[in-house]
């Protein structure tokens, strides 16, 4: 039988006892909810990243008419870099054919007299439409795209057209042509055969606010010949050749056309 005097120190002991083991099984409940709330916050950041990469790869993922396209830009950059590569063999062959001596006191020659040879040709400047024709001769012969630029002259709506071409080409080759103008000019120059040209009439209009026509005639070195009209405007004294839109959706096309060395 317990002592009288040392029941309050048993139930106290029991009491420690107790609240130990309350506290014990709190601290176990605490820690098993702690884990489960980590492992809860682990799955929901493993579910966000694999939800993230899932809208990822669906943004990625390229549409078929979007295959389409990139496939056309690709034949548009492969095609421009060659017309580039082009260019500069022109000019290299043009410089070599110049360091060829030329009989001195060569007569002057016109174009409209009939056809002069592609080592003839010179910048005989903007004064008039036959000397700006011979002018864009020697400058798209020679690969000269700078010059062959300034001589042509652009209105809004294909100066619009040439902008859009330009702006969906690569940094690169926007930085190797500058400006749409030489993006054309280069273009323009593929079409100059390194044979030889002549004027067959020259069209000049009642209304000096209207074009006036060259009716031209190329011929390439392999003696094949193409005919053309050539629409001329005044610009501040000086003679430009007038790229209509048609033209610029024209050199669109071909740049989203395969190209082949010529």
């Amino acid at each position: 039988m317990m002592r009288p005097k040392t029941w309050p120190l048993a139930v106290l002991a029991g009491l420690i006892v107790a609240v130990v083991a309350v506290l014990g099984w709190q601290r176990r409940t605490t820690e098993r909810l702690r884990n489960q709330i980590t492992t809860q916050r682990t799955a929901a950041g493993e579910w966000a990243q694999l939800n993230a990469e899932h809208q990822r790869l669906s943004a990625a993922q390229v549409m078929p008419e979007e295959l389409e396209k990139l496939e056309v830009d690709r034949h548009a950059v492969t095609a421009l870099w060659s017309e580039i590569e082009n260019m500069k063999r022109r000019a290299e062959g043009i410089a070599s054919i110049n360091k060829t001596p030329v009989p001195p006191k060569i007569p002057q020659l016109s174009m409209k007299n009939g056809p002069i040879a592609a080592l003839l040709w010179k910048n005989a400047g903007q004064s008039t439409p036959e000397a700006v024709f011979e002018t864009a001769l020697w400058a798209g012969a020679g690969g000269n795209v700078e010059s062959l630029a300034g001589l042509l002259f652009f209105d809004a709506d294909s100066q619009a057209r040439a902008k859009t071409i330009f702006a969906k080409l690569p940094a690169t080759m926007q930085q190797e042509l500058a400006t749409p103008e030489r993006l054309i000019a280069l273009l323009v120059a593929r079409d100059v055969p390194l044979g030889s040209a002549e004027i067959l009439t020259q069209i000049t209009p009642v209304d000096p606010a209207a074009d006036t026509k060259l009716h031209v005639k190329l011929t390439d070195p392999e003696g094949k010949s193409k005919e053309a009209y050539l629409s001329l405007q005044k610009q501040d004294g000086a003679w430009h050749f007038v790229v209509p839109p048609k033209a610029v959706e024209r050199y669109a096309t071909l740049l989203q056309t395969p190209v082949t060395t010529r």
